[in-house]
């Protein structure tokens, strides 16, 4: 019954609702301005999860929504609970208040707004590690737009790179072969492709975003520092999860460890903490992009099983390197760019094994059949060859 209700089938109707995602935001923000208490939390949890559980009822039609809508509801709901539920809101402090109270309803509002939304705790006293420096104090409002409406357009245009050949390829049609069975030569540049566009498409969405709330005076331009990392600091595996990918999740991803640590005596800084703290995260993002994959008909339990194969051999590599590492400096081995250049071929090696299994489940899963950006790539052929259709070029 319950699966029946949570998960999917082919035969639900078509129904964008773009106020579904917003709603369930707009209802933790609402719901922290209520008193704190036994009451709110329970009444606002019992909305965010009715809400939530509305998602698999409809399709959107695009595939890729339909996965990201799971997953974005659900990470509202553990930011809610970590921030109102699991802590008391007392806890948190924005840098730009400097102890001055919260009056009036504006200013309550606005504090609350900023909590919710803020992914990385930047401006607050949480801020999660690893995050670029950014803007400096006091950058010039549209010198800080100006210069993200650039890298917006660049970001796209490198996305539009990435994605147009692998749209050209039978594995962005209804029936994809079996990645795995294709030349390694093959796999290899149909990995990366797909990759680079998933980075290039959140560093789109970014630069848009922070140009128009600095714009708009929603923020400041400090208050939004580079999403990614530079691929320079990266020469392991876990230099490129914990310093050049996107922080936005990684204290939701902590919160099984916190929760652990509240009944399991866990000493701080131990191998035991660090290790657990590894596997948890990726377990945990594991199964919450997992919710994702459940809300698309068109993949399969053995499919995904692809997805969740690529998170949960992520921190297995990360302990072989680690290892691998510690007896490099027993042996005398000192860091060099000789060690720097060994280490990025490693990591360039794991991915484009490992990235196979991440890119296999999206091509089943069909979600490369229907392009979710226009490509002014394709326009530009349609437009200069007079044809409509890029249909023979499904060999490449």
């Amino acid at each position: 019954m319950l699966s029946g209700y949570f998960i999917p089938d082919k035969a639900r109707p078509l129904a964008p609702r773009p106020h579904l995602i917003p709603s369930i935001y707009l209802t933790c923000v609402i719901g922290s301005l209520l008193p704190q208490g036994k009451l709110r939390a329970l009444s606002v949890t019992s909305v965010l999860i009715y809400l939530i559980a509305q998602i698999p009822k409809f399709t959107t039609g695009v595939l890729a929504q339909d996965s990201l809508g799971p997953i974005q509801a659900t990470l509202a709901l553990l930011h809610w609970l970590d921030f109102f539920v699991f802590h008391s809101q007392n806890d948190w402090v924005r840098a730009k208040d400097a102890g001055v109270p919260r009056k009036g309803w504006k200013q309550k509002l606005g504090w609350s707004w900023d909590l919710n939304i803020a992914m990385r705790g930047i401006g607050w006293n949480w801020r999660v590690n690893n995050v670029p420096g950014g803007a400096p104090v006091g950058t010039l409002k549209w010198k800080f737009v100006r210069k993200e409406i650039f890298q917006a357009a660049l970001s796209y245009l490198l996305f539009d790179l990435s994605q147009y050949p692998v749209t050209l390829t039978a594995y962005a049609t209804s029936s994809p072969p079996d990645l795995f069975a294709d030349t390694w030569p093959r796999q290899m540049l149909l990995t990366w492709l797909p990759a680079l566009a998933s980075c290039y498409a959140l560093k789109l969405q970014y630069s848009l975003l922070a140009a128009m709330a600095v714009a708009t005076g929603v923020s400041n331009a400090e208050d939004w520092p580079p999403i990614m990392g530079k691929l320079a600091d990266v020469s392991t595996v876990r230099d490129l999860w914990g310093k050049f990918w996107h922080q936005l999740i990684r204290r939701k991803l902590n919160i099984p460890f916190r929760v652990l640590k509240k009944y399991v005596p866990i000493q701080k800084g131990t191998l035991t903490s660090r290790y657990l703290q590894l596997y948890l995260a990726f377990i945990a993002s594991g199964l919450l992009h997992h919710l994702g994959a459940l809300n698309l008909p068109s993949s399969s339990t053995k499919n995904n099983w692809n997805q969740l194969a690529y998170f949960f051999m992520q921190p297995i590599a990360i302990t072989v390197e680690d290892i691998v590492i510690h007896l490099g400096k027993k042996a005398g081995i000192k860091k060099s760019w000789k060690t720097k250049a060994a280490g990025a071929v490693w990591t360039f090696a794991w991915f484009t094994f490992s990235l196979r299994y991440m890119v296999a489940y999206h091509f089943n899963a069909l979600i490369f059949e229907k392009p979710v950006v226009p490509s002014l790539i394709r326009g530009w052929v349609r437009m200069t060859s007079g044809s409509s259709s890029v249909a023979d070029l499904h060999e490449l």
